[in-house]
């Protein structure tokens, strides 16, 4: 279990140190942690229930969330979280969140009108 923990503890470090990188993949993140792809795959499936790029996508699309509170254009949000495509990362937030980064940016901006 302590293995299990430290594995999850190097999983996030690595994330957090490279989750800007539009080009940080498994491979990279493999490397990272030195150990194999495959290897990589079936220990962060197993701790997590997700693959490793899973993981990464959505620590990028939580990172996302704070940037958007801070009155961030989604664009440059994009780029900050690591997506090199605008209309990916968007529709990977949507899919995640059930609202545009811009829908979202807009109703949190109306809430601290609101306040």
């Amino acid at each position: 279990m302590k293995c299990d923990q430290e594995f999850v503890d190097n999983l996030v470090r690595v994330v957090k140190q490279n989750y800007t990188n539009p080009n940080f993949d498994v491979c990279s993140m493999a490397a990272e942690m030195n150990i194999s792809d495959r290897q990589l795959q079936r220990k962060v499936k197993a701790l997590t229930g997700q693959s490793p790029m899973q993981y990464l996508r959505q620590f990028r699309l939580e990172k996302s969330v704070q940037y958007l509170r801070e009155d961030v254009p989604v664009g440059e949000v994009a780029k900050a979280v690591g997506f090199s495509s605008h209309a990916y990362f968007t529709s990977c937030f949507r899919a995640r969140f059930g609202v545009t980064p811009n829908r979202m940016q807009l109703s949190q901006q109306s809430a601290t009108m609101a306040e």
